[in-house]
């Protein structure tokens, strides 16, 4: 994998949009910005009775499919997969172009997101983390099929994320102050970006 560096900004518009919005989720949540904005963004749409959210459908609102990836609730949340972001969808730009990368990131997220909604029920998740997972697992793939050398991984990176991924699924991570960790998010996203890297031809052409 190629180091990003400030100095690749200019060519990466794709990842600095996913940046600023994941910034802007997490900004509405520290900032306590009307419970009605952050609702706007959830998988499902809430109200607050009394001091319970009260989870309800709301057809016809597809974007609730994708939107709760930009929505962090910590610093390290947001820290963790800004980072992670910056470089795996940063490299996977540079290689295929942005309009790859957002087609990328919208059927990871919003298949992430689903899955999570399935397993969990209607709850308050979020987080950039099933998206960086799947590109974690694109880059895997797409770079055995199509050798190319800004998708090679160091082998660190790889065991760090996917033991992190273990270690989460495993643990106790409320009780150890990690909160709660929408694990089926990070596992199906990573399955995903396995699924998607497979036609490695396809997304060379995909259009930059």
């Amino acid at each position: 994998m190629t180091p990003l560096t400030v100095n690749h900004w200019r060519r990466l518009p794709a990842t600095l949009l996913l940046l600023a919005l994941s910034l802007a989720g997490f900004l509405l949540v520290y900032l306590s910005a009307p419970l009605d904005w952050i609702g706007a963004l959830t998988f499902s749409p809430f109200r607050v009775e009394g001091r319970e959210l009260v989870f309800f459908t709301q057809p016809g609102q597809y974007w609730r499919y994708l939107t709760p990836v930009f929505l962090h609730f910590g610093w390290l949340h947001i820290v963790f997969n800004s980072l992670w972001l910056w470089q795996l969808g940063g490299n996977l730009e540079l290689q295929l172009g942005p309009w790859s990368l957002l087609t990328l990131v919208v059927l990871i997220g919003a298949g992430s997101n689903t899955a999570q909604h399935l397993q969990g029920g209607a709850a308050l998740f979020g987080g950039m983390s099933g998206v960086v997972f799947g590109l974690l697992g694109f880059s895997l793939v797409y770079g055995r099929l199509k050798p190319v050398a800004a998708l090679w991984l160091p082998s660190g990176i790889v065991w760090f994320m996917l033991g992190w991924l273990v270690f989460c699924m495993l643990a106790p991570t409320e009780r150890l102050g990690l909160g709660s960790i929408a694990n089926t998010a990070h596992l199906s996203g990573l399955l995903l970006g396995f699924g998607l890297g497979l036609p490695a031809l396809g997304w060379s052409k995909l259009g930059r």
